[in-house]
């Protein structure tokens, strides 16, 4: 799948793949953080926090929950990360160039 070009007339050109991200899928909160995704990769910062809690309780059904929902939030990441950079760049002036 083709990349797009976002332009700015000050600041570097940016290349966002759309579709799934296999960066964002292994590193999620990571992904978002380094992308300039502040506010989302904070809010993937604290699913991060709900499924180690789930993980500390102990449990195996707790467990099993806690890699649940970080593996579902990685997924989620990984196939939204590209439009949600896309929309990033645009509120900051990029435009997409065909």
């Amino acid at each position: 799948m083709p990349s797009t070009l976002m332009i700015h007339s000050t600041k570097p050109e940016r290349r966002v793949k759309p579709g799934f991200n296999w960066a964002a899928l292994l590193f999620g909160s990571l992904w978002a953080f380094s992308e300039g995704l502040v506010l989302r990769g904070g809010r993937l910062v604290a699913v991060d926090c709900l499924a180690g809690i789930l993980w500390s309780v102990g449990y195996p059904a707790t467990m099993v929950a806690g890699s649940a929902v970080f593996i579902a939030k990685n997924v989620v990441v990984a196939r939204s990360g590209g439009a949600w950079l896309q929309q990033h760049l645009a509120e900051q002036g990029y435009r997409a160039v065909s």
